[in-house]
């Protein structure tokens, strides 16, 4: 089962996530090893982003307000306006290191390996992103071929299959015939024409899943082959 990177994007989701992460490695921290400081300062680094993040949102909201009275000063017909709206200052909090997300990846690296770590554990502190649904029904392989030393190269991603199905015609007129299931994200062309000839090869592939062919067969590739 594939997930999406733990950490998520977006400065509020990570504020979420961090104050999941905190109060999750707080209650599982004796049976995962972690020390009483590291809990300390893991919830130090949450509270210092949820109110770095509070402020920027309050920043944010004056600077809407402040818009807002300048276009009444500017174009409202009462002749007495409201007081400029005041903003509120920042709470006095205790700062923290910089590399707040560097280090809860370090440690979410550590507690991933530890032994007690369980799938509960795993939920309650958020350390697996959500699950990738792929729809595999029209994937095509949107291969790469090139030459490598005079044999064709052949790469292109997995984008979340486990391997790919190999078709070739090799110009001999047999046509197009089962060339090999590659798990790997490349493959290199052992076959070649006869010594000083050439040949035009055409290839195309297929994605494949649990030993099942996925999407559809691919477009030809064509590309032209010399034998030594």
């Amino acid at each position: 089962m594939e997930h999406e990177f733990f950490l998520p994007k977006g400065d509020l989701p990570k504020m979420v996530w961090m104050n999941q992460f905190a109060k999750g490695l707080a209650s599982h921290a004796k049976d995962l090893d972690v020390s009483k400081d590291t809990v300390a300062a893991t919830k130090a680094d949450a509270d210092f982003y949820n109110a770095l993040m509070d402020y920027l949102i309050s920043t944010q909201k004056y600077e809407t307000l402040l818009v807002t009275y300048k276009n009444e000063m500017i174009s409202s017909e009462d002749t007495i306006l409201a007081d400029i709206p005041v903003f509120e200052a920042m709470a006095t909090h205790k700062a923290v290191l910089p590399g707040i997300f560097d280090r809860t990846r370090a440690l979410v690296s550590v507690l991933k390996k530890h032994n007690n770590l369980s799938p509960v554990m795993i939920k309650e502190m958020g350390l697996e992103g959500n699950e990738i649904i792929h729809d595999f029904s029209s994937i095509v392989v949107n291969a790469k071929v090139t030459t490598r030393n005079t044999h064709p190269y052949i790469s292109w991603n997995h984008q979340g299959t486990n391997a790919v199905d190999i078709r070739c015609d090799y110009d001999d007129t047999l046509g197009m015939v089962n060339v090999e299931r590659i798990t790997a994200t490349h493959f290199v062309e052992p076959r070649l024409p006869a010594a000083g000839l050439s040949a035009i090869y055409k290839y195309m592939f297929r994605y494949v899943v649990s030993d099942q062919q996925v999407g559809v067969w691919s477009e030809v590739f064509e590309i032209v082959v010399k034998g030594l």
